[in-house]
C-alpha cells in the first residue's frame, strides 16, 4: 500500500447540522450549498413536508422541512438554513435548524443505527458516530430523498 493511511483510517467529510438539539451529517459530496434568508414560495397540492420552492439562480428548487420528516415540530428562527443537495437531475433544499460545521470522520467509526424503530432505511439513516461524547446521526441522501413524500 503506497498511501500513508490504512483502510480503517479513511476519512470522509460531512456537513453537520442541528435539528431539535440533535446533530446530523450529510456527505459533503452531496451538498451543493447552504442558504440563509431565502424567500420560500408556497406550492399548493404538496404535503405539509414541503415548505415551498425557492429560485436559485434561475432554477426552481423544492424545499423540504427536514424537522417534520423526522417527527419534530416545525420551527424557524434566524439560524434556520437550507442545505441544497443533489437529487438526481435536480436539486432539493433541506430546511434545518442550524448548520454547525464540516467534520472529517473515519469511515471505520461509522456504526449501524440501532434497529429500535426499524425505519432507518426510510428515514435515510446511514449510521452513527460517537465523537467526544456527542452522537452524530449520518444520513444517506439518496435513501433520504427517495422516501420523501412530496405530493399530497
Amino acid at each position: 500500500m503506497s498511501g500513508s493511511r490504512r483502510d480503517d483510517q479513511v476519512l470522509s467529510r460531512w456537513v453537520c447540522f442541528e435539528m431539535a438539539d440533535q446533530v446530523y451529517g450529510l456527505p459533503i459530496s452531496a451538498v451543493q450549498e447552504v442558504l440563509a434568508d431565502t424567500s420560500i414560495e408556497p406550492v399548493p397540492g404538496t404535503t405539509p413536508l414541503v415548505l415551498g420552492v425557492i429560485n436559485l439562480r434561475g432554477s426552481v428548487v423544492t424545499v423540504v422541512d427536514l424537522r417534520r420528516h423526522f417527527g419534530f415540530e416545525p420551527v424557524a428562527d434566524a439560524q434556520t438554513r437550507i442545505i441544497v443537495v443533489d437529487h438526481g437531475s435536480e436539486s432539493l433544499g433541506l430546511c434545518v435548524d442550524r448548520v454547525a460545521d464540516v467534520r472529517k470522520l473515519a469511515d471505520a467509526a461509522i456504526k449501524p443505527a440501532p434497529a429500535a424503530g426499524g425505519g432507518q432505511a426510510e428515514a435515510g439513516i446511514r449510521g452513527m458516530v460517537s465523537r467526544s461524547g456527542e452522537l452524530l446521526t449520518l444520513l444517506d441522501p439518496a435513501r433520504l430523498l427517495a422516501n420523501l413524500p412530496l405530493l399530497a
